[in-house]
């Protein structure tokens, strides 16, 4: 056999079956010989609890080159001390490719991706409650013949349904060493590093077909020089990069083997599926104890007998999310408090160390009052990041997805559009990222194109000031009520244009939607932390860098070029003159025009288009811009100040109309360039975000404008 032409399969079996001549290969080509080991499993399966107990915070999280997807490596320390690399695969159902996440993880374990290192060992997480279904992608790891680890999780909830699976057994019959383990306790966790430090390539399993069909396999092989695994992969037409070469060169002879065979009603596809649960049902019959007894109702089944009543279960999810925006406020005021004075105290500090003069005036008037004002709002958005990522490990948003598939599926998505629209409420980038486990090409160019829609957590501040401003000495649940009709009508508006997405675009290739739901289980404190503390420190993080350079820009447009000297004026008279001599303030009176109609001033103006680069952005420019040229030792607050604001004729600047307005744009408009760049690569063009665009924005100026107009005419202001 021809080196070029060596299956894959084959050379997993070599490498992994002679480590020291591979170790050797690798010093002569001067690469790592440091432990590669892939970690793959079902969605659902526990596999992210798993690799956060071996790895720890030693994560690198980033994007495969090419695609979005999420590329986690985490440094796994071995028994004899040294560190393994292993690397987090998405969750997928088989190794054939169809979604983005699928073909990754192919590629990945198939070693095409010149990228990435190719696994030298596969630890594979298996749901024990739901093994026959989880053992189909099992058994396609066990084709390639890489040293692998069966992590049997979720014994517990096995037992609990009756069904405990014996492991030794279960290890007798696939060939490879199973590991019993509870991941959100943590039991067994620690013994799986050297399991996989002494792991062998699993024997060859042979599943059985119809004789014509192993017939013709026989023929691919011997022309190709293929192995017989590689030979029915290319009969079934499994669409994986390590096959193409074959495919081209032996195209022919592979669509006359596949004809002969469909000429005898033989179908490869389903013949090696039926061939696989044939063995799968051999291995769970071995190693699975059926009980004798008929197990009472789970507490699983007991809750999903109302969370997942058609009807009960919407109305529940409505008051859990009700619920959830009634705590961000209530919660989170007395931290809000607490950061707006400290933050206000060092400023203030700060500010009187240095002398009177610009550095003073940009320390004080630009970095605080820009920073300070976004990083008040850090508080309710780590509550926000804490229920969602508890409702996420409880095993409640999964169920939720389920739910919503019924409401979905009426306005042209799917369930799996479910997840990444949430997590849009945090971000839409990662939200249209999470649509790559989307199949159908429609269904996820809707979820792209809607995903905007959902009120991201870079709202939230600006959502909390204008309702400040819209309902002075609200409270909290009145507050909550206004977010919570905020966040409602961002998903009528996802419904409707995804209405019209269903009728405009072609309906031939809609996605199934399968999903296995977890066992409900107690939230794993450090996970959620994880999760908290990840997602605060990058709004943080994003508030010390792109906030605080935008605030700096912006300070200086607001304080040069400086105000001649003139007639002396009291405070506030002079803040106002040199905000409108200032560059900022001649922009904004360039742009008034155009959103005057919707209720804004310049100053408004000014802050709608500063969102652009993050929305939050709009609370810093807004806290500048009412501070600027102040003299005073003490930042007046700035919903205060809001409220003071006069218009040349006495009348108020800030009015409920003009909030009602302005929260109306930030729900409907599009005002982010990051997730235009993202949408862009992900639809491989700048048609799709400039139409987005033009729409988001188009439709949140005609309602602004017949709003306040309406509004001003009926109610006054």
């Amino acid at each position: 056999m021809s080196p070029v032409a060596r299956s894959s399969t084959e050379a997993a079996v070599s490498e992994a079956a002679a480590p020291e001549a591979q170790r050797a290969s690798a010093a002569r080509e001067n690469r790592p010989t440091k432990l590669v080991a892939a970690l793959v499993g079902n969605p659902n399966a526990g596999k992210t609890t798993i690799f956060n107990a071996l790895t720890g915070l030693r994560q690198k999280v980033g994007n495969y080159p090419g695609v979005t997807v999420d590329k986690r490596v985490g440094e796994l320390k071995m028994p004899d001390g040294s560190v393994a690399d292993l690397i987090d695969l998405p969750g997928t159902y088989s190794l054939v490719t169809v979604s983005l996440d699928e073909q990754v993880v192919s590629e990945v374990l198939h070693g095409t991706r010149k990228d990435v290192t190719r696994p030298q060992a596969i630890l594979a997480v298996v749901d024990a409650s739901n093994l026959a279904r989880n053992l189909f992608l099992v058994s396609q790891l066990l084709d390639l013949g890489l040293p692998t680890v069966l992590a049997l999780n979720m014994t517990d909830v096995a037992v609990e349904h009756g069904r405990p699976v014996d492991e030794k057994a279960l290890s007798a019959a696939i060939g490879c060493t199973v590991i019993p383990v509870v991941g959100h306790r943590r039991e067994g966790v620690q013994a799986l590093s050297a399991a996989l430090a002494a792991a062998k390539p699993p024997p060859e399993v042979h599943f059985v077909v119809a004789p014509e069909m192993a017939a013709e396999e026989e023929k691919i092989a011997a022309l190709t020089h293929a192995s017989r695994l590689d030979a029915r992969r290319l009969l079934t037409e499994e669409p994986s990069a390590d096959l193409a070469p074959m495919r081209e060169t032996y195209g022919d002879a592979i669509a006359a083997a596949r004809a002969r065979l469909a000429a005898l009603g033989i179908d490869p596809a389903e013949q090696d599926i039926e061939a696989r649960y044939r063995w799968i049902d051999g291995v769970v019959s071995k190693s699975v104890r059926e009980s004798s007894t008929r197990p009472a109702r789970t507490v699983t089944q007991r809750v999903d007998a109302v969370l997942m009543h058609p009807v009960l279960g919407l109305v529940v999810f409505g008051l859990i999310m009700t619920a959830l925006f009634t705590a961000v406020f209530w919660l989170a005021k007395p931290m809000m408090d607490a950061v707006k004075d400290g933050v206000a105290w060092v400023g203030l500090h700060v500010a009187a160390r240095l002398p009177d003069g610009p550095i003073r005036a940009l320390v004080a008037d630009g970095i605080f009052a820009g920073v300070g004002t976004v990083l008040v709002f850090a508080p309710q958005i780590a509550l926000l990041f804490l229920f969602l990522a508890a409702l996420e490990d409880s095993g409640y948003l999964a169920r939720a997805a389920f739910l919503m598939d019924r409401v979905l599926s009426k306005v042209g998505l799917n369930g799996k559009s479910f997840i990444p629209l949430l997590s849009s409420f945090a971000c839409a980038i990662p939200g249209i990222l999470a649509t790559r486990t989307i199949e159908g090409r429609r269904d996820r160019l809707a979820t792209i194109l809607v995903a905007p829609f959902m009120s991201c957590s870079a709202r939230l501040p600006v959502y909390a000031l204008l309702i400040a401003a819209c309902l002075p000495g609200a409270k909290a649940w009145q507050q909550a009520l206004v977010l919570f009709g905020l966040y409602a009508l961002g998903i009528l508006a996802a419904v409707l244009t995804s209405l019209l997405i269903k009728r405009r675009l072609d309906r031939g290739q809609r996605s199934s939607f399968i999903l296995e739901l977890p066992t409900y289980k107690r939230p794993q404190a450090s996970q959620v932390l994880y999760q908290v503390w990840t997602n605060t420190k990058a709004f943080v993080t994003r508030a010390g860098t792109t906030i605080c350079a935008f605030s700096i820009v912006l300070w200086a447009l607001l304080y040069y070029p400086r105000l001649p000297v003139g007639p002396q004026m009291d405070e506030t008279k002079q803040q106002a003159a040199q905000i409108e001599h200032s560059f900022a303030g001649k922009v904004g009176h360039a742009i008034e025009p155009v959103v005057r109609p919707l209720g804004y001033d310049w100053k408004m103006g000014v802050g709608l288009v500063s969102a652009f680069a993050a929305r939050e952005v709009f609370v810093s420019t807004l806290g500048i811009t009412y501070s600027v040229g102040s003299t005073s030792e003490n930042t007046k607050d700035l919903t205060k100040a809001m409220s003071e604001d006069r218009r040349p004729d006495g009348s108020k600047v800030w009015t409920p109309l003009t909030a009602i307005s302005l929260m109306l744009w930030f729900v409907l408009a599009m005002q982010c360039l990051s997730t235009m760049a993202v949408v862009r690569r992900e639809t491989g063009g700048w048609k799709w975000p400039l139409a987005q665009l033009a729409f988001m924005n188009g439709v949140a100026y005609f309602l602004c404008l017949i709003v306040y107009q309406v509004g001003r005419r009926f109610f006054g202001g």
